[in-house]
């Protein structure tokens, strides 16, 4: 099987299956390609003052464990 190449300007999200009530983890995280470069997505669902549902988002560079202090 050929491996996935991501398409420049889309992405993908999966749902956070390990997400518990009350916590500040996103609900769907995934990755992207934007501009030629590989980017880590999470994205929120949220909810406003008026009760409706909206959507928020971060775009990150890729995560790699040299660059994390642990």
């Amino acid at each position: 099987m050929a491996e996935y190449k991501q398409k420049d300007q889309t992405f993908s999200l999966w749902k956070n299956e390990y997400k518990k009530e009350g916590d500040k983890k996103p609900d769907y995280t995934g990755s992207g390609m934007i501009n030629g470069e590989k980017k880590d997505i999470s994205m929120w669902i949220n909810e406003d003052k008026n009760g409706k549902r909206y959507l928020s988002g971060k775009i990150n560079e890729p995560y790699t464990k040299e660059k994390s202090p642990f």
